[in-house]
């Protein structure tokens, strides 16, 4: 039975011929095609052709053509090709083996492995396109950023200093809008660079203690203002129990909680915004604060109870909802870094209320540095100090010097290239007594200005303060400044109290 199936089943892959060294086919067994004898090669197909030359060899030689397409007799096969001459003027012998499997199944193997390699190339450049279009975006926000920074401190600046002239009632509405409109764009530009360091993973956390009560406090001041021009009341509503310090970022805290509230405002046309804080527990010297945020606004959808989240997505696009569409985004990232989650519940058209459960540190030991207050500060009254200002910016520079003149204890020069700042540095009849300094100057970098003057050869000379004026302040930034031997960083947008204040703590 075996030999029947065998008979029956097995397909030949072998055709041997015996050939004449003009082509001619002697003999053939037609494993594969039939009446091959007595035809020339070259007649049968136009490959065999390239073999005639060939044929007249008499020596032993074996020559091997590989991936031949044969159409035969209307039989497509792909095959090899062996053509043995031998010594002696014995007939040559040619060998066709069917190797169409072998062939077809190699064919889609190696296809498989062409597209899985371009596959992966196109994911390596699509991840190298992605990876350049975010180092651009980054860039491009950094420097966007900075160059609004400039104007904005100008602004910031003669307006404070326009609200201490003599103004009609008319003028101080006008300030007060000036004022107004400058802290709405301060805060759009720090919430643009907030969500680049989001993206980027970049933004981070800093822990230390503050007290807690006085910045619930001057949320209940501010918003109760808000509130009140919007004819809106605001409740507030402070657990006795909780810590009046606590360890933990009060800057990110309040950027969560007046986000939040700002939006309750925003959102809300008629009856109240409510902020609720209470103390779930202290345990192993740590507090669970809970804080809630009730309004009677427009209420949000469920379906777009996600939505409300993402960067740059406003879902109600009514024209008097403006806003960049960054605020809950951040508060939502801002809040998981501290391992918990922001909740929301709504009822449409009837209010929204957003809450968060955030762990503090909280111990007897923590105290808070105490705070310089910036209007109060005082100088030596006998003495006037030189300042060096390292800046390319005209904004930058006026609003320094009207800053200083102000005080009437400073002489104040002004540079914007290396060679000039290490010349006033070593001027020995007015030693500079402190030296504020541009990051990002046209063509040089003041960390690298910082690093010159800190190896000048006079200890009072390299030694000299150095107070760093960005909006460029990523914690890699930080380090890079620190390292370039700066004392600290003056982040742009800045007001007058800002600027007195760093430096009043240099000339200690």
């Amino acid at each position: 039975m075996l030999e029947e199936y065998k008979q029956k089943y097995t397909k030949p892959v072998i055709q041997y011929s015996v050939l004449e060294p003009n082509g001619l086919v002697l003999e053939s067994d037609n494993g594969l095609f039939e009446n091959f004898e007595k035809k020339n090669i070259s007649d049968i197909h136009p490959f065999f052709e390239t073999i005639i030359p060939i044929l007249g060899e008499s020596i032993e030689k074996e020559t091997i053509f590989s991936c031949v397409h044969l159409n035969i007799e209307s039989k497509e096969i792909i095959s090899d090709i062996i053509l043995q001459t031998f010594k002696n003027n014995k007939k040559p012998l040619l060998v066709i083996q069917d190797l169409t499997t072998h062939y077809n199944n190699y064919q889609t193997t190696a296809q498989v492995r062409n597209e899985s390699v371009i596959n992966s190339q196109i994911l390596e450049l699509k991840n190298t396109y992605l990876k350049e279009k975010e180092a651009f975006k980054n860039t491009f926000i950094a420097n966007f950023s900075h160059e609004l920074r400039d104007p904005l401190t100008g602004i910031l600046t003669f307006s404070n200093i326009l609200s201490k002239t003599k103004l009609d009632p008319k003028q101080k509405d006008y300030i007060q809008i000036l004022n107004s409109t400058s802290s709405f764009l301060k805060k759009m530009i720090d919430d643009i660079l907030d969500i680049s360091k989001i993206e980027s993973g970049k933004l981070d956390l800093s822990i230390e203690p503050f007290n807690f009560k006085k910045l619930l406090d001057e949320i209940k001041f501010n918003y109760t203002i808000k509130a009140k021009q919007k004819g809106l009341e605001f409740n507030y509503n402070y657990d006795h129990k909780l810590p009046e310090v606590i360890g933990g970022d009060a800057k990110r805290l309040r950027q969560v909680i007046t986000n939040l509230l700002d939006n309750a405002i925003k959102f809300t046309h008629n009856g109240s915004v409510t902020f609720n804080v209470s103390l779930n527990q202290i345990r192993a010297q740590k507090a669970s604060i809970h804080f809630e945020i009730i309004d009677t606004g427009i209420g949000i959808k469920e379906e777009n109870f996600e939505d409300i989240f993402t960067s740059f997505n406003q879902v109600n696009k009514n024209e008097s909802y403006k806003g960049t569409g960054l605020g809950l985004a951040i508060v939502k990232y801002l809040v998981e870094l501290t391992n918990s989650k922001i909740k929301v519940v709504s009822n449409y058209g009837k209010g929204s209320t957003f809450s968060t459960n955030i762990n503090f540190i909280s111990n007897p030991s923590l105290k808070v540095t105490k705070e310089i207050d910036a209007t109060k500060v005082v100088f030596n009254p006998s003495k006037k100090y030189n300042i060096l200002l390292v800046e390319d910016s005209e904004i930058i520079q006026l609003s320094v010097l009207k800053i200083l003149a102000t005080r009437g204890q400073f002489f104040l020069d002004i540079v914007s290239k290396p060679e000039e700042v290490l010349t006033r540095m070593v001027d020995y009849d007015n030693e500079v007594d402190l030296v504020l300094m541009d990051i990002k100057l046209k063509e040089h970098r003041g960390d690298e200005i910082a690093r010159q003057i800190r190896k000048l050869p006079e200890p009072h000379q390299r030694k000299v303060p150095i107070i760093a004026m960005t909006a460029k302040v990523f914690k890699e930034d930080l380090k890079l400044y620190k390292k370039a031997g700066i004392n600290e960083v003056l982040k742009k947008p800045f007001d007058e109290n800002q600027l007195l204040e760093i430096i009043a703590k240099h000339l200690e």
